[in-house]
């Protein structure tokens, strides 16, 4: 299945006109992976990069890259994944005749045919005068509505200028300049302590650079509520900050270089293999499993 997927990829990519030194210049990636995916070699990495890889080579080709990870998904496990699309041939016919079996008009009752020939009789003057008085009484109706909201907003009216609307002035005492002065005193000081006991605004004081000598791929939490995912390329360095801390997974490892600040923190990792770290203002944590990313 992962032949038939990989003929696939290269199938989209031939009928594109797209070269595999393309594909390795536009995504960055050693021209040996892109021809690993494209012969159906798929061992070459760990399994969170070749989907990385996988992704940007689909995107390159115009395919779908979230399909196309689902397809490589079910080739691993020797499975078809079948997407569905309505074409315009025997489903879609099979759905609109369905569609209108639905919507076919059913045959008029007696009572029905009686009504419209009431209406049709109406029309040309059989009988006009039931028709007429209809409306009439319609008519009435929309009038007597009428004058009931007059007289409702009429008593509104004459309730709010005799015993709402008193038109009295009302007088404001002028206060003393030395209670005004006071005063202003007081909201002064009030101001002034608020101020004081205000919580410190939180920054991003943990600026962390991140170089890579080796094609890298990185999952970062940043302070727990923010998390980013990138891939970086040999001879390319991505800054980034934090309040407290960073909690990250770490792909090809030993390609991959950190910094907090003007600190070098002396990464270990190795090359081909997938690393867990944590970063804080104490230095580098290496972990012990994969780290907890909550995405808010």
């Amino acid at each position: 299945m992962l032949d038939k997927f990989a003929e696939e990829l290269k199938s989209a990519r031939e009928n594109n006109n797209v070269s595999l030194q393309q594909i390795a210049q536009k995504s960055r990636i050693d021209l040996k992976y892109i021809e690993s995916i494209d012969r159906g070699d798929f061992s070459f990495l760990p399994e969170i990069y070749v989907k990385a890889f996988i992704k940007q080579y689909a995107k390159i080709v115009g395919l779908d890259e979230v399909a196309t990870i689902k397809k490589y998904e079910a080739a691993k496990e020797g499975k078809q994944y079948e997407e569905e699309y309505i074409k315009g041939g025997e489903k879609a016919t099979d759905e609109k005749k369905q569609s209108n079996v639905g919507t076919q008009k059913k045959p008029k009752s007696k009572r029905d045919q009686s009504a419209k020939l009431f209406q049709e009789n109406s029309v040309s003057g059989g009988v006009t005068e039931p028709a007429n008085a209809f409306n009439r009484v319609k008519n009435n109706k929309a009038l007597l509505g009428i004058m009931i909201a007059g007289s409702v907003i009429v008593l509104f009216l004459i309730v709010y200028f005799l015993f709402i609307k008193t038109g009295s002035d009302i007088i404001i005492a002028e206060k003393p300049y030395e209670e005004v002065q006071q005063e202003n005193l007081q909201r002064y000081t009030a101001e002034k302590e608020g101020e004081k006991k205000a919580k410190p605004v939180v920054i991003d004081s943990l600026e962390l650079s991140i170089s890579a000598s080796d094609t890298s791929w990185l999952k970062i939490s940043i302070d727990g509520n923010k998390v980013v995912e990138f891939s970086l390329f040999p001879n390319h360095t991505k800054t980034i900050k934090a309040a407290s801390n960073y909690s990250m997974i770490v792909g090809n490892s030993g390609g991959t270089h950190f910094k907090l600040g003007d600190k070098d923190l002396n990464f270990a990792g190795e090359k081909n293999k997938v690393k867990y770290l944590s970063i804080d203002k104490d230095g580098l944590k290496y972990l012990a499993s994969e780290p907890t990313f909550n995405q808010n």
